[in-house]
């Protein structure tokens, strides 16, 4: 799997980029927020998901980090593809998405190309919590990296969302490494 390509681009079009990686190009999907922010001769990094199907395989690269989370988040969902994932990227920057989700507007995830009301229900119904882990910290991404790492590795171990950024709260280590703040929450959980 490739996890980020860092090359110059040469060619910017609608819905894919061109970058050249020490003499190979790659084609890179993204979206209209990485799109726009790249012209021809700059070097970036992307962030990079490879999608194999029977009949091809694509890239789909993007600036920040937040985008890749939810575009892998998105075409988890039943009925959402790499194609409407990129869509609602380009609608919406990933916190104002991941607001609507949690929220459970519905009728404001309609105003998204390719999203009716079933798809809608079913991207809150199925992502609520996965995109619940950031809560207010997502949107305004005021969380430090190792309170982020450490809110992840928690839940993926099992604990509910909520009460691990309560238990999260209640630890004053600033300065702790993410080991460190996983212990201390743990304590906290089991207590």
């Amino acid at each position: 799997m490739i996890s980020f390509i860092k090359g110059r681009v040469e060619d910017v079009d609608r819905d894919t980029l061109s970058i050249d990686v020490n003499g190979l190009g790659y084609r890179v999907f993204s979206s209209a927020a990485t799109i726009g922010r790249v012209a021809p001769g700059e070097v970036v990094k992307l962030h990079t998901r490879m999608i194999v199907r029977e009949d091809s395989i694509s890239l789909f690269g993007f600036l920040g980090e937040d985008e890749l989370y939810l575009f892998e988040k998105l075409i988890t969902v039943s009925g959402i593809g790499p194609k409407v994932a990129i869509s609602i990227l380009s609608s919406m920057p990933p916190a104002e998405f991941a607001t609507l989700v949690v929220e459970g507007r519905v009728e404001e995830l309609m105003r998204v190309p390719g999203i009716g009301r079933k798809t809608g229900e079913r991207l809150i119904l199925e992502l609520k919590d996965k995109l619940d882990i950031y809560g207010g910290e997502y949107k305004q991404e005021a969380m430090p990296d190792n309170r982020k790492e450490a809110l992840e590795a928690l839940i993926s171990l099992g604990f509910d969302a909520t009460g691990v950024r309560r238990a999260l709260s209640r630890v004053d280590e600033e300065e702790a490494d993410t080991a460190r703040l996983i212990k201390l929450c743990l304590k906290i959980l089991k207590s």
